[in-house]
This record gives structure tokens, C-alpha cells and sequence, in this order.
């Protein structure tokens, strides 16, 4: 999932920041490495919120 998740933040970010220097070689580097903390993050998000809705006590 975490996989999945960086690849699309990695293509949405390469849209709004294309990694093309002044030469016009393509570095992505950076762009991998805003996918891949924006992906942990998510990750982080989405695993905290699932365990606090698994301990929710049903309400009577």
C-alpha cells in the first residue's frame, strides 16, 4: 500500500514540480524524496486513524 501510495504522490508531485534543471537534464531525486516522506506520512495518518476506529467502544 505504502508502495502504491508513493508512486501516485511521486506523479502528482512530479506534475506540480517538474524535476528539469536549467540544462534540461531530469533530476527526480527530490521529487522521490517528497513522494517518499508524503507516503509515510500518509501511511502514519491512515494507520493511527485505523486503530482508533478498530478501539472505538460500540455506544449503547
Amino acid at each position: 500500500m505504502m508502495l502504491f501510495s508513493a508512486m501516485v504522490i511521486y506523479n502528482i508531485v512530479d506534475c506540480l514540480d517538474p524535476p528539469v534543471t536549467e540544462d534540461d537534464h531530469h533530476f527526480p531525486t527530490e521529487n522521490i524524496v517528497k513522494s517518499m516522506f508524503l507516503s509515510f506520512v500518509l501511511g502514519a495518518v491512515v494507520f493511527i486513524s485505523a486503530v482508533r476506529l478498530q478501539r472505538q467502544t460500540p455506544k449503547r
